[in-house]
């Protein structure tokens, strides 16, 4: 092939990726890209400050940790329901009642006065999250080609990512320059346009599945393998959020840690961004295992004696592990699942994101108290990588599963 046969073809390669990228942005999914920001923005915002909040109202590193706990199971006991629901009747009308819970829980956090008060309000913020985030990230799997559904949940999770870069700092900076009610007030606010994005979404892709199994589910066993290794990986995440500025303060570093979330969320949106169709190229178990690697090593590395240096390299880290590992996750979930039970599926593997939430937050809460918070995030990069061999090995069986051969039939 000579140089300019070699240029064309880049040139005609660059062209069908430019074509591919426009075919996954329709109207649907730019509105489950908003939503899910949005969404995202709110409750990242509260998850930085309450911590704050309640820590100023007495409340101990327990009671700390219990904010996510509280929240998460909410959550995860909702999301495969929420799954199958959006299966069953559609985006909107499980969406609907999901802004409900959200406006109602940001307005009432003005109000909460002890440390018990603000963690029952979190209930309110796990039905937002199963009934919003969940119903999105399935319309998005469900509206797109199996060789663009890397790439298009890929750019659906830049959107929760954006919601992650807002969400932390704003709220941060917020609570420092007027105290936590006015980061309320931009919480309700934000909450509002989710509400008007919802009721304008009517196309047809949104609708019910006609051929949905009858009968209730609770689970999808296609997740089941996934789900577990997925579970071990995220122990650590609630940690990031819950101890580290906490951690930074005890550690005597100057100055607001609100840096890292930044650092780590813009890694995560260009890692998403540039490398949004590697798993529909390379194949989606290379880029899980590499994801997992990533993210042990980072928990790891926030096992370090916090500087500048050793958050820095954490967080691009954790940017790089969680910004391929759940969109890669959810593609191979839904190459493998049926139509009518997608929906299902999906919401058995975010549950298990939550469950990851839950027991971690009271994991390395307790932990963290009763050692130290070093000892914490070593426990986090212990449990991952132990996420990473479950993963590999429940794979290996499955291709042996997969490649014997039927009863009968000679080789």
């Amino acid at each position: 092939m000579t140089g300019r046969e070699t240029a064309a073809a880049g040139t005609a390669a660059a062209l069908t990726r430019q074509r591919r990228s426009r075919d996954v942005l329709t109207r649907p999914l730019l509105t489950c890209f908003a939503i899910a920001s949005l969404v995202h923005a709110v409750t990242y915002l509260l998850n930085a400050v309450l911590p704050l909040h309640v820590a100023a109202l007495g409340g101990s590193k327990t009671q700390i940790g219990m904010l996510f706990s509280v929240s998460t199971a909410v959550s995860m006991v909702l999301r495969p329901l929420v799954g199958g629901w959006n299966d069953r009747y559609g985006f909107r009308r499980v969406v609907v009642p999901g802004v409900a819970a959200l406006l109602l829980t940001s307005t009432a956090l003005h109000w909460a006065s002890t440390p018990a008060a603000a963690i029952a309000l979190m209930v309110g913020l796990g039905l937002a999250n199963g009934l919003i985030s969940t119903s999105a990230g399935v319309l998005v799997a469900r509206a797109t080609p199996p060789a663009q559904r890397g790439e298009a949940l890929s750019i659906y999770y830049v959107a929760t990512s954006l919601g992650f870069a807002v969400g932390p700092p704003l709220g941060l900076a917020l609570y420092a320059a007027g105290g936590p009610r006015v980061d309320f007030l931009v919480a309700v606010a934000l909450s509002a346009v989710v509400g008007a994005l919802t009721l304008s979404l009517t196309d047809p892709v949104a609708l019910a599945i006609s051929d949905v199994r009858p009968g209730w589910r609770v689970y999808s066993r296609h997740a089941l393998p996934m789900s577990g290794a997925l579970v071990l990986t995220n122990l650590g995440n609630s940690a990031v959020y819950a101890f580290l500025p906490l951690y930074a303060m005890a550690s005597g570093m100057k100055g607001n840690v609100g840096w890292f979330y930044a650092l780590f969320s813009g890694g995560l949106i260009a890692c998403r961004l540039v490398l949004r169709g590697m798993s529909d190229r390379v194949g989606r178990f290379r880029v899980v295992v590499a994801a997992m690697a990533l993210i042990a090593v980072s928990y790891l590395a926030l096992a370090l004696p916090p500087s500048a240096a050793s958050l820095a390299t954490a967080a691009l880290l954790l940017a790089g592990g969680a910004g391929l590992l759940y969109p890669t996750l959810v593609a191979l979930l839904v190459d493998r699942t049926p139509e009518p039970e997608r929906g299902l599926a999906i919401g058995t593997l975010s549950a298990s994101f939550d469950v990851g939430i839950v027991v971690g937050s009271l994991l390395i809460g307790f932990a963290v108290e009763h050692t130290s918070y070093a000892l914490g995030y070593a426990l986090a990069g212990g449990l991952a990588a132990v996420g990473l061999a479950t993963f590999v090995a429940t794979e290996r069986a499955r291709a042996r599963v997969v490649s014997r051969p039927a009863p009968g039939v000679s080789s």
